[in-house]
Protein backbone atom coordinates (compact mmCIF):
# COMPACT_ATOMS: atom_id res chain seq x y z
CA UNK A 1 0.00 0.00 0.00
CA UNK A 2 1.52 3.59 -0.95
CA UNK A 3 -0.31 6.83 -0.12
CA UNK A 4 1.52 10.19 -1.19
CA UNK A 5 0.19 13.40 1.16
CA UNK A 6 0.46 16.21 -1.22
CA UNK A 7 -1.90 19.64 -2.62
CA UNK A 8 -0.24 19.50 -5.76
CA UNK A 9 -1.39 16.58 -7.78
CA UNK A 10 -3.74 16.86 -10.54
CA UNK A 11 -5.79 13.83 -9.41
CA UNK A 12 -8.57 13.17 -7.04
CA UNK A 13 -8.10 13.32 -3.37
CA UNK A 14 -9.55 11.74 -0.31
CA UNK A 15 -9.48 14.59 1.85
CA UNK A 16 -8.57 14.22 6.00
CA UNK A 17 -8.40 17.24 8.14
CA UNK A 18 -5.94 19.65 6.51
CA UNK A 19 -4.06 16.92 4.62
CA UNK A 20 -4.92 15.09 1.32
CA UNK A 21 -3.76 11.75 -0.10
CA UNK A 22 -3.60 9.99 -2.95
CA UNK A 23 -2.74 6.34 -3.84
CA UNK A 24 0.49 6.53 -6.71
CA UNK A 25 1.63 3.87 -8.60
CA UNK A 26 5.21 5.28 -8.61
CA UNK A 27 7.21 8.20 -6.84
CA UNK A 28 10.28 10.05 -7.56
CA UNK A 29 12.12 9.63 -4.64
CA UNK A 30 15.02 11.06 -2.72
CA UNK A 31 17.09 9.85 -0.20
CA UNK A 32 17.66 11.21 3.93
CA UNK A 33 20.63 11.66 5.66
CA UNK A 34 21.09 10.18 9.55
CA UNK A 35 20.02 13.07 11.66
CA UNK A 36 21.54 14.58 14.72
CA UNK A 37 20.31 13.47 17.84
CA UNK A 38 16.82 14.79 19.06
CA UNK A 39 16.12 18.11 21.60
CA UNK A 40 13.17 17.06 24.36
CA UNK A 41 11.50 19.96 25.39
CA UNK A 42 9.86 19.14 29.05
CA UNK A 43 9.71 20.26 32.22
CA UNK A 44 12.67 23.02 32.74
CA UNK A 45 13.62 22.89 29.10
CA UNK A 46 10.89 24.75 27.59
CA UNK A 47 12.65 26.16 24.43
CA UNK A 48 14.82 25.02 21.53
CA UNK A 49 16.62 28.11 19.47
CA UNK A 50 17.33 27.41 15.95
CA UNK A 51 17.66 28.26 12.35
CA UNK A 52 15.90 27.11 8.59
CA UNK A 53 18.15 28.99 6.23
CA UNK A 54 18.75 32.29 7.21
CA UNK A 55 15.59 32.16 9.61
CA UNK A 56 15.81 32.80 12.91
CA UNK A 57 13.17 30.36 14.46
CA UNK A 58 12.49 29.02 18.12
CA UNK A 59 10.31 26.03 19.26
CA UNK A 60 8.58 26.95 22.75
CA UNK A 61 6.71 24.80 24.78
CA UNK A 62 3.79 27.13 26.81
CA UNK A 63 1.61 26.64 29.83
CA UNK A 64 -0.85 23.86 29.15
CA UNK A 65 1.79 21.91 26.91
CA UNK A 66 1.27 23.03 24.27
CA UNK A 67 3.98 23.62 21.50
CA UNK A 68 4.60 26.66 19.23
CA UNK A 69 6.97 26.98 16.49
CA UNK A 70 7.15 30.69 16.20
CA UNK A 71 10.39 33.88 14.73
CA UNK A 72 13.17 34.19 17.00
CA UNK A 73 11.85 37.28 18.50
CA UNK A 74 8.38 36.00 19.23
CA UNK A 75 6.29 38.29 16.97
CA UNK A 76 4.92 35.66 14.65
CA UNK A 77 3.76 32.42 15.63
CA UNK A 78 3.64 30.01 12.73
CA UNK A 79 2.51 26.64 14.32
CA UNK A 80 1.23 24.82 17.24
CA UNK A 81 1.18 21.56 18.33
CA UNK A 82 -0.65 19.66 21.07
CA UNK A 83 -1.51 16.21 22.45
CA UNK A 84 -4.26 13.86 20.01
CA UNK A 85 -5.43 12.42 23.17
CA UNK A 86 -7.17 15.75 24.65
CA UNK A 87 -4.83 15.77 27.29
CA UNK A 88 -1.16 17.61 27.54
CA UNK A 89 -0.29 16.15 31.36
CA UNK A 90 3.09 15.22 31.63
CA UNK A 91 3.64 15.72 27.24
CA UNK A 92 7.10 16.47 25.90
CA UNK A 93 8.35 17.13 22.42
CA UNK A 94 11.08 15.60 20.97
CA UNK A 95 12.70 18.06 17.93
CA UNK A 96 15.18 17.31 15.50
CA UNK A 97 16.12 18.32 11.71
CA UNK A 98 15.56 15.96 9.12
CA UNK A 99 18.07 16.21 5.66
CA UNK A 100 17.31 15.17 2.26
CA UNK A 101 20.00 14.73 -0.21
CA UNK A 102 19.57 15.05 -4.10
CA UNK A 103 17.64 17.82 -3.88
CA UNK A 104 19.30 18.62 -0.25
CA UNK A 105 15.90 20.37 1.94
CA UNK A 106 15.74 20.26 5.81
CA UNK A 107 12.17 19.18 7.63
CA UNK A 108 11.82 19.14 11.54
CA UNK A 109 10.46 16.03 12.90
CA UNK A 110 8.43 16.45 16.27
CA UNK A 111 7.56 13.11 18.11
CA UNK A 112 5.38 13.35 21.06
CA UNK A 113 5.42 11.72 24.50
CA UNK A 114 4.56 11.39 28.00
CA UNK A 115 4.77 9.03 31.04
CA UNK A 116 8.25 6.46 32.09
CA UNK A 117 7.07 4.48 29.20
CA UNK A 118 7.15 7.06 26.17
CA UNK A 119 3.29 6.31 25.13
CA UNK A 120 3.29 8.70 22.04
CA UNK A 121 0.42 11.25 22.15
CA UNK A 122 1.49 13.28 18.82
CA UNK A 123 3.75 12.91 15.44
CA UNK A 124 4.78 15.57 13.40
CA UNK A 125 6.82 16.38 10.05
CA UNK A 126 6.91 20.08 8.95
CA UNK A 127 8.75 22.56 6.53
CA UNK A 128 8.29 25.57 4.73
CA UNK A 129 5.93 25.09 1.39
CA UNK A 130 5.69 27.92 -1.08
CA UNK A 131 6.97 29.94 1.83
CA UNK A 132 4.46 29.38 4.49
CA UNK A 133 5.03 26.81 7.13
CA UNK A 134 2.88 23.47 6.74
CA UNK A 135 2.68 20.50 8.47
CA UNK A 136 3.83 17.35 5.71
CA UNK A 137 3.06 14.86 8.41
CA UNK A 138 0.74 13.98 11.55
CA UNK A 139 -0.67 11.38 13.18
CA UNK A 140 -3.66 11.50 11.08
CA UNK A 141 -1.52 10.57 7.91
CA UNK A 142 -0.60 7.63 9.72
CA UNK A 143 -3.75 6.56 10.90
CA UNK A 144 -5.04 6.48 7.09
CA UNK A 145 -2.44 3.79 7.19
CA UNK A 146 -3.38 1.87 9.72
CA UNK A 147 -2.25 3.59 12.56
CA UNK A 148 -4.36 3.21 15.86
CA UNK A 149 -4.19 6.54 18.06
CA UNK A 150 -6.75 5.83 20.66
CA UNK A 151 -4.30 2.12 21.75
CA UNK A 152 -0.88 2.57 23.57
CA UNK A 153 1.68 2.60 21.13
CA UNK A 154 5.50 4.09 21.10
CA UNK A 155 6.78 5.79 17.78
CA UNK A 156 10.45 5.93 16.92
CA UNK A 157 11.91 6.47 13.44
CA UNK A 158 15.49 5.71 11.68
CA UNK A 159 17.22 7.63 8.92
CA UNK A 160 19.59 6.31 6.68
CA UNK A 161 20.44 2.85 9.39
CA UNK A 162 21.08 1.10 6.53
CA UNK A 163 23.34 3.33 4.51
CA UNK A 164 19.93 3.16 1.80
CA UNK A 165 18.91 6.33 2.59
CA UNK A 166 15.08 5.31 3.76
CA UNK A 167 13.10 6.87 6.13
CA UNK A 168 11.13 4.21 8.67
CA UNK A 169 8.38 4.91 11.23
CA UNK A 170 7.71 2.12 13.59
CA UNK A 171 4.82 1.54 16.01
CA UNK A 172 5.07 -0.51 19.17
CA UNK A 173 3.03 -1.78 21.75
CA UNK A 174 4.58 -3.11 25.02
CA UNK A 175 3.54 -6.45 26.64
CA UNK A 176 4.09 -9.26 29.31
CA UNK A 177 4.90 -12.37 28.08
CA UNK A 178 3.51 -15.73 29.54
CA UNK A 179 4.74 -16.28 32.99
CA UNK A 180 6.11 -12.65 32.94
CA UNK A 181 5.66 -11.02 36.84
CA UNK A 182 7.53 -7.48 36.67
CA UNK A 183 7.21 -4.26 34.73
CA UNK A 184 10.99 -5.46 33.79
CA UNK A 185 10.21 -8.13 32.10
CA UNK A 186 7.63 -6.01 29.67
CA UNK A 187 8.18 -6.55 25.41
CA UNK A 188 7.66 -4.59 22.67
CA UNK A 189 5.85 -5.95 19.27
CA UNK A 190 6.09 -4.02 16.29
CA UNK A 191 2.32 -3.52 14.98
CA UNK A 192 2.97 -1.31 11.81
CA UNK A 193 6.16 -0.45 9.97
CA UNK A 194 5.69 2.57 7.31
CA UNK A 195 8.47 4.20 4.92
CA UNK A 196 7.70 8.00 4.66
CA UNK A 197 9.48 9.55 1.30
CA UNK A 198 9.69 12.86 -0.12
CA UNK A 199 8.26 12.55 -4.09
CA UNK A 200 10.37 14.72 -5.90
CA UNK A 201 7.09 15.35 -8.66
CA UNK A 202 4.40 15.96 -6.30
CA UNK A 203 6.76 17.97 -4.05
CA UNK A 204 5.25 16.52 -1.19
CA UNK A 205 5.52 13.79 1.73
CA UNK A 206 4.47 9.97 0.39
CA UNK A 207 4.42 7.46 2.71
CA UNK A 208 4.23 3.39 1.99
CA UNK A 209 3.03 0.58 4.62
CA UNK A 210 5.95 -2.06 4.86
CA UNK A 211 4.35 -4.71 7.75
Amino acid sequence: MLLLLGLTISVSPVLFGSEQYMSVEAAQETGFLTPGKATFLYMDTKELKDTYGDEQIKFVMQKGGVLHLMSRNGKEDYLSFTGYDGTNAGIGYRIRKVYTMFPQMVFFEIIADRGAHAKNCGYWIVGKHDDKWVTYVSIDSLVNMGYTPWEWHQIKTEMNSDATGRFILISSHEYMPPGAQFGYQLKHAVDLKLQLFWDKEAGWFGIRRLE
